[in-house]
């Protein structure tokens, strides 16, 4: 993929990941494998840079559905009692 191609690819995962959830009809896996595709490229620093970016905000997004499941399922133990 040429660099070109790579800062497109970026653009739109940016745009995306403005707009993505916890809720979102694409797992964030399917994020996480975009953005590991996009690690086996030869980028340019300021892109990795942007990359590392899209990394940290689909962590934030990740870590934010754990604790929102975890909060799901100690609501429906004590709903059980």
């Amino acid at each position: 993929m040429g660099h070109q191609d790579i800062d497109k690819e970026i653009g739109h995962l940016e745009v995306v990941f403005g707009l993505i959830s916890t809720r979102d009809r694409f797992p964030l896996s399917y994020w996480h494998q975009r953005l590991r595709a996009l690690l086996r490229e030869s980028m340019m620093p300021a892109q990795r840079a942007r990359v590392a970016r899209l990394e940290a905000t689909l962590r934030s997004l990740s870590a934010a559905e754990e604790t929102t499941r975890a909060q799901r399922q100690r609501s429906s133990t004590a709903a059980q009692r």
